[in-house]
Order: C-alpha cells, then structure tokens, then sequence
C-alpha cells in the first residue's frame, strides 16, 4: 500500500507517505511507475533512510530523566531513545514535573507503568539492556502482562 499526502497548496506536489527504503533512486523510480497513476509522474524526491540519533538511555539516565552521573542535567525528547512524534513530546511533562519537584525540593515518583508515558520511560531508563538499547515506541508490549480475569 502506498499513500499520498498533498504537499503543496496548488495540488502539484504529493508525498508517499513513510517511504524509507535502501532502494536505489533508479529501481525506485522504476517500482514507482508500475503503480497505477504514478506511469508519468515527475519525481520531485525519492526515499531514503533516516538515522535518529539517540543516547544509551539505559546506561546514562536515571528515571527521573537525569545523567546517572551528572544528575543535575536532564534529558528528554527524542534523543532519550523515543520514536515517533508523540512519543517524543511525551516525555517532555514527565522532564518538566520532575525539574519541577527537584526545584521544589519535593520527590515525585515516576509516572505508573501501568500507563503508556510510565511504560515507555521505563523501556528507556530500565527496561532494556543496554547493549542491544534501541528507540521505541510506545507498544503493548512494554506494559507488564495483564492476569487473565476470572469470573
């Protein structure tokens, strides 16, 4: 499935939506042309892989977001390990509770992993090794298994 997105006001310029590929401009011009629509159309840019940098979490950060080692210093966004938008905006009201608390002299526990921010600041400060840490995001699989209900 391919999908188009206008990218511009005038209905010229469309994008496919999420096209990361390490295909060659040629091949994907070529696979381009075989969809139904696409056999004359102008290719303004082509897909390519994108690389986030990100930090080993894990590793550096305690669950309040602080260096483990350096804890006045705070991280949050993306480079803390998160992908995709949301998630990476997430993280930044936890970043601002905390700082809050800590200027305050007040101690905030992290938010229950039960919830999704919980969860996700979980995978990036404990809930991964270190050595094979890599971004995520926020999945069902991060929460801890639900018990079965019995009636």
């Amino acid at each position: 499935m391919v999908q188009l997105r206008q990218d511009n006001k005038l209905g010229t310029l469309y994008n496919i939506v999420g096209f990361q590929t390490k295909l060659k401009y040629g091949e994907q011009t070529r696979i381009f042309r075989m969809i139904p629509g696409l056999e004359n159309a102008k290719f303004a840019r082509l897909g390519g892989l994108h690389r986030n940098t990100f930090i080993n979490s894990p590793k550096l950060l305690n669950d309040f977001l602080s260096l483990k080692n350096h804890p006045n210093i705070k991280i949050a966004g993306q480079i803390t390990g998160v992908e995709g938008y949301l998630e990476s905006t997430c993280n930044w009201p936890a970043y601002w509770a905390f700082m809050a608390h800590e200027i305050q002299n007040i101690v905030l526990s992290p938010p229950p992993t039960e919830t999704a921010l919980g969860a996700l600041l979980r995978h990036i400060t404990l809930g991964t090794h270190s050595k094979t840490f890599q971004p995520m995001n926020i999945n069902y699989g991060l929460f801890d298994p639900i018990e079965e209900f019995t009636a």
